[in-house]
């Protein structure tokens, strides 16, 4: 029965699409994550750049806050393409996802499909077994 015979490669088929979809969970995980790194971070320098003391730095404490200040806006800027390349990984998951989902509904479909051609087979071999019965001459004791 080709059913049973594809079977296998359709269970496996299945679990390749169950890992496929946990890796793309956690891609997007990491996206919503390096999201919250961002919006941490834009908080951060909001909050320092309202904090700050205006007026009397002296040249060494306006240095001190011009190269932190740097700091922060290069890893505002590292977290932002952070952010653009944990995007293209997650959606490179999803398009390998949905290839080994439709693979696997593929592979279950073929096996509908051969069930209902042996179902017919099994049905038609009955009939014909029934018919040659049926049509036996009987005997008379």
């Amino acid at each position: 029965m080709r059913s049973k015979r594809i079977q296998p490669i359709a269970k496996h088929a299945d679990q390749l699409q169950k890992q496929a979809v946990q890796i793309f969970v956690v891609a997007q995980q990491a996206v919503v994550d390096a999201q919250l790194q961002l919006e941490q971070l834009l908080e951060y320098r909001s909050e320092y750049n309202s904090g700050r003391v205006s007026g009397s730095l002296s040249v060494i404490q306006l240095r001190d806050y011009q190269v932190f200040l740097k700091k922060l806006n290069q890893s505002i800027d590292q977290a932002r393409i952070n952010i653009v390349n944990k995007k293209q990984i997650c959606e490179q998951q999803k398009l390998n996802w949905l290839k080994t989902r439709s693979r696997s509904k593929a592979l279950d479909a073929v096996i509908v499909k051969y069930q209902i051609q042996e179902t017919l087979i099994e049905a038609r071999i009955e009939q014909k077994e029934q018919d040659e019965f049926s049509s036996r001459p009987k005997r008379q004791s």
